[in-house]
């Protein structure tokens, strides 16, 4: 009897960690022993804008243990705004497209760490006045119990409570408001590089130059994610913003810094000849290859893409990730099209087929179409049919450029 008991306490217990674990924490309460200091008014009304990655306000990943997908992006996003939402009454999710102005801007980089049976929040931040000036640096940190894995709620509560963490100490040390941080400065203007972690890419992806003011193409989900592009060639870089873009082709056209001496031409007409050799260029896997140009050579195998789409063509040049956005060039030297994507092999091996060097790449007359529709300059050239490797490996060579995203 006396064991069923202790039993009933240590399962009591339990559940009752369980519960505080997968149910929200209240925005509108502190942790223990954070205070706000006596005399300063709530909620503040200056004009606030913050920022968060945007790779990891939308991140969610399968625990394979659990089985089961966790969505920590949604999480975070959520728990953020509801803490400033309390202690704020203007605040705005850094756009940098946006003429707003702010008074402050709250810079974070979250990161999630699982020890457990606890998850950790460490909140790492800095904080701009509106002449992007960093007044104030610093990093808190959260735990609480994992709870229930198939739960969000421990994902929103530490970020809920890091997040307050962070403001409690902002509020305390600067007691800011719309007199002594006035809103002068809009999110247009900011130098976003001050913002994105610079000691690391977020990712890497390929691009070349389409005209002589520089300006460089690439797929549109290389850029999707950054909050600013570096172009990189011969061991020179700039940063570069998107000037011209299509989700549905799937094409992106970034600013250029001047003139260069070779980018590519289109063909007259852009025709594309079905089993002619093609040369591909491109930046992939960085961190594992090289830092040069990996070039690769193949044919035009198809005229159509993936179940007969016709914006599409199939080639057989090998590429890898890190490639999307390369050119896709003749022997001639002409640009046939742009490296976008490669056939799902894993999928088709679990299915007993093993093909080989099945990649795609958008038909350069869909990316004519698109460069006219923006009034972005290109150059057409009659086919060169008497081309040959060398001609078309120097084109390629010359015209690409490595593209880093930041976040």
């Amino acid at each position: 009897m006396k064991l069923f008991k202790l039993l009933s306490v240590a399962m009591s217990i339990l559940l009752l960690s369980a519960c505080a674990s997968t149910s929200k924490m209240n925005a509108k309460k502190l942790p223990k022993g954070v205070k706000i200091a006596k005399g300063v008014e709530l909620p503040r009304d200056i004009e606030l804008a913050y920022y968060i990655p945007k790779s990891l306000s939308e991140e969610s990943f399968y625990l394979n243990k659990y089985k089961t997908r966790v969505n920590t992006g949604p999480a975070l996003k959520t728990g953020v705004e509801d803490a400033l939402s309390v202690y704020f009454k203007s605040r705005k999710a850094f756009d940098r497209t946006s003429q707003e102005k702010f008074g402050l801007l709250l810079d974070l980089e979250p990161k999630w760490s699982f020890e457990y049976p606890n998850v950790k929040m460490t909140m790492k931040f800095n904080v701009f006045d509106s002449r992007m000036s960093n007044i104030h640096s610093g990093e808190k940190e959260f735990k609480v119990n994992f709870g229930h894995i198939g739960n969000d709620a421990a994902f929103y509560n530490v970020s809920l409570r890091a997040a307050q963490l962070v403001v409690v100490d902002i509020i305390n040390k600067f007691k800011p408001s719309a007199a002594t941080y006035p809103a002068e400065f809009a999110m247009s203007d900011v130098d976003v590089v001050k913002l994105a972690n610079t000691e690391k890419p977020y990712s890497s992806g390929t691009g070349f130059y389409i005209n002589e003011s520089g300006q460089v193409l690439t797929a549109a989900h290389v850029l999707r994610k950054c909050l600013y592009t570096e172009v990189n060639k011969d061991g020179e870089s700039h940063v570069a913003h998107t000037i011209a873009d299509s989700t549905l082709l799937d094409l992106a056209v970034i600013e250029g810094k001047g003139k260069v001496e070779r980018f590519l031409p289109f063909r007259t007409k852009q025709e594309i000849f079905l089993g002619e050799q093609v040369t591909n260029v491109g930046f992939p896997l960085q961190g594992v290859l090289a830092q040069s140009p990996n070039l690769t050579r193949g044919n035009v195998s198809s005229r159509k893409g993936l179940k007969g789409d016709v914006a599409n063509f199939q080639f057989s040049a090998p590429i890898q990730p890190g490639s999307s956005g390369g050119p896709v060039v003749s022997d001639g030297g002409e640009l046939l099209g742009l490296a976008v994507s490669t056939l799902n092999y894993k999928a088709l091996v679990e299915n007993g087929s093993l093909p080989q060097n099945v990649n795609f790449a958008l038909d350069a007359q869909y990316i004519a179409k698109f460069l006219n529709k923006h009034e972005i300059t290109f150059t057409e050239v009659e086919p060169n049919l008497e081309g040959n490797i060398r001609i078309s490996n120097d084109a390629a060579l010359t015209s690409v450029v490595q593209l880093n995203c930041y976040q």
